[in-house]
């Protein structure tokens, strides 16, 4: 198949998982839709904005404490859902794995990689000469040394 046929197939490979994903995408929407419809938000009491809300894991500032905003109820996202958001952005992404990659391409890293590549082939070929040789001798054993006594 020429490079042109490979493009072609691969686009529409591309596509099919393409409006999978939004498919999956806007049946997700849906749901959450209609189960923040189904189930109204508790209202809670608002603290006054010096006050810091007590909880069983840790003091939380007023200002990251849940409250009620023009009848909805706001909750500040944690510094795991942050964080998560930020590296799981694109760009980050992108930039950790070039980061990574210039790593490995660096001469000291290939050396290293190389370097235990060698060792790893070196040990699994004297694994496998050794496997070999117990195997010669199991299938051939040997008299033993002091048979010539007996004759």
């Amino acid at each position: 198949m020429s490079a042109d046929v490979w493009i072609l197939v691969s686009t529409a490979v591309l596509a099919v998982v393409a409006v999978g994903a939004a498919v999956v995408a806007v049946r997700a929407v849906q749901q959450v839709k209609t189960a923040a419809l189904a189930e109204p938000p508790r209202p809670i009491a608002q603290p006054s904005s010096d006050v810091a809300v007590i909880t069983p894991q840790a003091t939380v500032p007023a200002a990251l404490a849940p409250r009620v905003v023009q009848g909805r109820l706001v909750v500040p996202p944690t510094q795991q859902q942050v964080l998560a958001t930020a590296l799981g952005r694109p760009g980050v992404r992108l930039s950790v794995f070039t980061h990574g990659l210039s790593h490995a391409l660096r001469p000291e890293s290939r050396d290293r990689i190389l370097g235990m590549m060698r060792r790893e082939y070196r040990r699994r070929r004297r694994e496998r000469l050794q496997a070999g040789r117990r195997a010669a001798r199991a299938a051939n054993p040997t008299r033993p040394a002091d048979t010539w006594l007996s004759s």
